[in-house]
């Protein structure tokens, strides 16, 4: 089943964060390679991440994350940190960052 990055992100979605379809600077669907499963990444003009996670049979679990804008290594780490802390898998939070699995797992490492 396929499932259309259009679509994934309602107005209402937007909405919530007093944004609209046209705040969206890129939209980005990252594969989990353990389950099939696709984040899916908007990224705002004011450097807000938004994600949803859509299963493998494409089913669009409807919780919205926001991410901060993040400006740094520093803050990119903590938030690396953040997200591991509150049960979310390094994969996930790799696809979620538009970085590498390797990178999050040497950051958790280092703690």
């Amino acid at each position: 089943m396929s499932t259309n990055l259009m679509t994934v992100f309602k107005n209402s979605d937007l909405q919530k964060f007093g944004q609209t379809a046209a705040n969206i600077v890129s939209l980005a669907f990252k594969v989990d390679k353990k389950n099939g499963a696709r984040i899916a990444r908007a990224v705002l003009e004011n450097g807000t991440t938004l994600i949803k996670k859509v299963t493998a049979s494409g089913v669009v679990l409807e919780q919205v994350l926001k991410l901060p804008e993040i400006t740094s290594v520093v803050q990119r780490n903590d938030v690396i940190r953040d997200l591991a802390k509150n049960k979310i898998k390094q994969e996930q939070i790799a696809a979620m960052l538009d970085i590498s699995q390797a990178t999050v797992s040497n950051v958790l490492r280092k703690k």
